[in-house]
């Protein structure tokens, strides 16, 4: 709770009271290795601060291979943001990649929690800020060629490359390229 408070601290000062109503209200979860914590065609009516671990947020293709939208590790925020906010089922599937312990909200309470202490939407702003970018930053990099997407994602989210518990099949999958390029890439050929 501790990583949390501090990354809400850094948007915006968290009252005491406050504090202490997240401490009641954000019950840790713990999930084993592989276990999936939101399903595809399930509501995502919450979100949630990773506290450990490692999480992959993925849709699978018509041919079952998965499309990796995104990695989350210690300290992010997750949740399938489009089925949060529309209450439609969700197209993407979160998983846990190791044993991940989060602090999980669900929108009722949420939506307590904002009208309790008004200046708790700054916090819940600024998250959303920070998601919307990382968004678009994978639009963006989907969009270009597969060699600057390498590229890219070396200068900008380098600790995908250098986090072991990320196998390269995963990061392929996610720069949207085939494990054999990535593998060029990787030691410097095209």
């Amino acid at each position: 709770m501790e990583e949390l408070l501090k990354l809400l601290q850094g948007f915006h000062p968290v009252a005491d009271e406050l504090q202490i109503f997240l401490l009641h209200h954000l019950p840790k979860e713990t999930h084993r290795a592989n276990k999936i914590i939101l399903h595809e065609g399930e509501v995502c009516d919450w979100v949630a601060f990773v506290e450990r671990g490692l999480i992959k947020i993925y849709y699978e293709c018509d041919d079952m291979s998965e499309r990796i939208v995104w990695f989350h590790k210690e300290g992010d925020v997750i949740g399938s943001m489009k089925s949060y906010y529309s209450g439609l089922p969700s197209k993407l599937t979160i998983r846990a990649m190791e044993e991940t312990h989060i602090r999980k909200i669900r929108r009722a309470e949420l939506d307590a929690l904002m009208a309790k202490f008004p200046e708790f939407n700054i916090n819940a702003r600024k998250i959303t800020e920070l998601y919307y970018a990382m968004s678009e930053d994978h639009v963006i990099l989907l969009a270009m060629p597969p060699k600057e997407r390498y590229k890219k994602l070396q200068e900008e989210y380098p600790w995908i490359l250098e986090d072991k518990r990320i196998k390269d099949y995963m990061v392929a999958a996610y720069l949207g390229i085939n494990k054999a390029t990535l593998s060029l890439y990787r030691n410097g050929g095209a």
